[in-house]
């Protein structure tokens, strides 16, 4: 690591500190839209040291095929598994592509290239405090992405983690908020991540939309292992 690396890392986990006492009060089970914090706050700072902008670019693999103009494969954002996940990257996607953006999480800030990015159980759209991208997500209540046949026409968000006093608002289990939302149920007793029936529709400023659906989290879905490998199919709409 060097001096200039690790000088910012000090500083995102001082933020970090700074923002614990007001973090266990900002989960939710919906998508959660804040005001974005005053002149002069970078969203970056407050993020929790596990969910950190790294300098490199992830070495997860998008596997992806297409037929019927459905999109589907795995998304490896197991980011090193969880004692790994603070010294490793998002992984970067274009959906429209599909492809993965090998671009890293400082790049990423003011990159155009990405739709969305996943780490661990964190995702995040190109939009708002994640970046410049100006796309857009609604979450649609649907079982399977065939039940998505259209766009919705209003209840699009940003991402939006940093509030007010430039405090990081975040999930009941630590990831910084997005316009996901909370996307999973969490089983306290088995700690088994589930995806909810949900169907995530990305808007970009193009006016083109994508209906993404998460099947899975774990590589291994009887024994709940490899967290962070998603499955995952989408289309464009």
């Amino acid at each position: 690591m060097t001096p200039s690396q690790r000088l910012f890392r000090l500083g995102l986990l001082g933020a970090l500190a700074a923002s614990l006492c007001l973090a266990a009060a900002c989960g939710g089970d919906d998508p959660v839209d804040v005001i974005d914090g005053p002149p002069g706050c970078d969203p970056a700072t407050v993020l929790p040291a596990n969910f950190r902008p790294i300098p490199n670019v992830s070495m997860g693999m998008l596997n992806v095929t297409t037929n019927g103009g459905v999109t589907s494969g795995t998304a490896d954002a197991t980011a090193g598994g969880i004692n790994g996940a603070a010294d490793n990257p998002y992984l970067y996607l274009d959906l429209k592509a599909g492809t993965k953006v090998a671009v890293n999480d400082l790049d990423a800030l003011t990159s155009k290239a990405w739709d969305i990015s996943l780490k661990r159980a964190s995702l995040r759209v190109n939009s708002g405090d994640s970046g410049i991208g100006d796309r857009k997500l609604a979450v649609v209540p649907a079982a399977d992405l065939a039940a998505v046949t259209t766009a919705p026409t209003s209840g699009y968000m940003v991402d939006d983690f940093a509030d007010v006093n430039c405090m990081l608002v975040q999930l009941p289990a630590g990831e910084p908020a997005s316009a996901f939302g909370l996307w999973y149920d969490y089983n306290i007793d088995t700690h088994v991540v589930t995806p909810k029936s949900e169907v995530y529709v990305l808007e970009r400023p193009d006016g083109s939309h994508t209906a993404l659906h998460i099947t899975q989290y774990y590589a291994n879905p009887t024994t709940h292992t490899g967290g962070g490998m998603y499955t995952v199919e989408w289309k464009q709409l």
